[in-house]
């Protein structure tokens, strides 16, 4: 591994401590029984019981070509990302203002192309709006280019979004926090008095954790985050994810590099893992828009996590007591903890907190116990730690109707 020290194997500590929630919820605190707390089986076989497989990309990229601010063609950033980086998707995503109807028909044939079912899938994706007006986001699979003025949330959320029900899924690119009319603003959250249209709450179903290295112009996987790009805990966004979890989005866990150099998947180990059924177009977009993705800063990280059996990305029917269940393996990595973060006072009140954790020493296992409901709607992700600060990896959430 690359990215930070890396903890030596140690023994396995199985303890872990349920958090008191805030307000009225149920949490209670207290001990997970050690034989519920970890068991032989690693991520690999706890998503091939469900009928999925992991597979790893990248979705934010750019090239020169049809006038992006990027370097290279779009077969050079298929080629590369494909034959040099291993990935097996990869999502160039020219920015939606820079390049024309015609340089995005452009991108369709090349996405056609260079997919083949089984080997590699080159998804179709364009990056619209900007940084002043409220951010970026990706917007996949579409038909055309997106032609709505920069900024102008309204009339992406509600007319273009539903006039294309082509599109396959949109993802809010590296939140700035320091914006506050990022992705809209709280105005457009689910749990405004007047939300975003309930098409572009289907649709909205990724946002980045983690981002970058965009411009490093390395190729041997040492590449961190740019630091304007560094979210408000100076490391990633993890606490973005949970502040737009907590307005009511349905957004899974993406990690992206935002690659503008000629290292389209090697700039960093940053990777999105999806499960899916099956390595092609109809099995990759399956999943992003199922929300069974995690981010993770390491390139062969597997994690995986289910409540009451529900994989994540999924919802569940309230209940007196959740079953959680969260796998994690690494071939050359010793995983140091795995922690459970809750939204413990319904959406719209205060954002998820740490609910329990685990100490493992291990390349993997797999983290069971039950976990008493707050009787609230609500939403539940995993994290896996495995060496210094940066290295983490999250889970996309399950939804507690």
């Amino acid at each position: 591994m690359t990215l930070g020290s890396r903890l030596k194997a140690h023994t396995v500590a199985l303890v872990a401590i349920l958090v008191v929630g805030c307000g009225s919820s149920s949490f209670t605190t207290g001990v997970v029984p050690p034989e519920q707390a970890l068991q032989a089986l690693d991520a690999d076989e706890a998503g091939a019981k469900s009928g999925f497989k992991a597979f790893y990309g990248i979705q934010h990229t750019h090239v020169a070509e049809n006038g992006d601010d990027g370097q290279g063609t779009l077969a050079e950033a298929y080629t590369y990302a494909r034959d040099k980086a291993n990935l097996d998707f990869l999502g160039v995503s020219s920015h939606a203002h820079m390049i024309t109807d015609e340089g995005y028909e452009s991108l369709k044939r090349a996405s056609s192309q260079f997919t083949q079912n089984g080997k590699f899938v080159a998804l179709v994706a364009q990056e619209w709006s900007s940084i002043s007006k409220g951010g970026h986001i990706n917007i996949f699979e579409a038909n055309e280019r997106c032609p709505v003025d920069n900024g102008d949330w309204n009339g992406f959320y509600q007319k273009w979004l539903p006039s294309h029900p082509e599109i396959a899924w949109v993802q809010f690119n590296h939140p700035h926090p320091s914006n506050v009319l990022e992705f809209g603003g709280t105005g457009f959250s689910p749990v405004a008095p007047i939300p975003a249209s309930k098409v572009a709450l289907d649709k909205v179903a990724g946002m980045a954790l983690l981002n970058g290295p965009g411009k490093y112009e390395g190729e041997d996987m040492k590449g961190v985050p740019d630091e304007w790009d560094r979210g408000v805990n100076g490391l990633n966004y993890e606490e973005e994810f949970k502040d737009f979890l907590n307005r009511g989005w349905r957004v899974g866990a993406i990690g992206d590099q935002d690659n503008h150099v000629k290292n389209w998947g090697t700039a960093a180990e940053t990777r999105t893992g999806v499960w899916a059924k099956s390595l092609s177009k109809a099995g990759i977009v399956e999943a992003f828009r199922a929300r069974r993705t995690f981010a993770t800063f390491d390139h062969n990280l597997k994690l995986y996590f289910t409540l009451n059996g529900e994989p994540m990305g999924g919802e569940i029917a309230g209940g007196k007591e959740l079953s959680v269940e969260v796998a994690v393996s690494d071939p050359d990595t010793t995983i140091q903890r795995l922690e459970l973060y809750g939204d413990t006072d319904g959406v719209g009140g205060r954002p998820a907190a740490l609910v329990a954790k685990v100490a493992v020493g291990k390349k993997s296992a797999k983290w069971a116990f039950k976990l008493p409901s707050n009787g609230k709607k609500s939403y539940y992700f995993a994290k896996a730690v495995y060496g210094d600060r940066t290295a983490w990896a999250w889970t996309s959430p399950v939804w507690v109707k």
